[in-house]
């Protein structure tokens, strides 16, 4: 027959275990929901680059074209910046980088000549002569 001394400690030993399964768990739930959030970021830098480029693209082939677009100022609440030069369109995010091919040979932001930059803001893009201009129509600064 066990004292009640005994089962008292055996009983605190089977708590200590069961906190330590859940502490365990927690992380490991916390470390897979941050992956699953830096990975639907990524993500969204590499959609963003896609939607930038295929932008371009189309409006370098259409004369007269003239389309408007967002950019958020943040992605997942972190930083990331836009370059376009006359072939590539690049978002860097968070150690990672998208570039995607464009095939433009004469591209400006305002009146300044690639490459640039480009952050968040409402921009509009515009084909005139075979010219591509992309202002902004919001107040950005990058």
């Amino acid at each position: 027959m066990k004292s009640s001394g005994q089962a008292a400690v055996e009983f605190m030993i089977c708590i200590l275990v069961l906190v330590f399964a859940m502490i365990i768990f927690s992380v490991y739930a916390g470390s897979k929901d941050f992956e699953r959030s830096n990975a639907e970021a990524k993500l969204e830098a590499d959609k963003l680059c896609w939607q930038i480029s295929h932008l371009i693209n189309i409006a370098m082939y259409s004369r007269g074209y003239y389309s408007e677009f967002s950019l958020p100022m943040k992605i997942n609440g972190l930083d990331y910046n836009v370059s376009v030069s006359n072939n590539n369109v690049v978002v860097d995010y968070e150690r990672h980088s998208c570039i995607y091919q464009i095939a433009v040979t004469n591209i400006s932001f305002r009146t300044k000549k690639a490459p640039f930059s480009l952050c968040g803001g409402d921009f509009y893009i515009n084909n005139t002569n075979n010219e591509l201009f992309i202002y902004n129509r919001s107040v950005v600064k990058c």
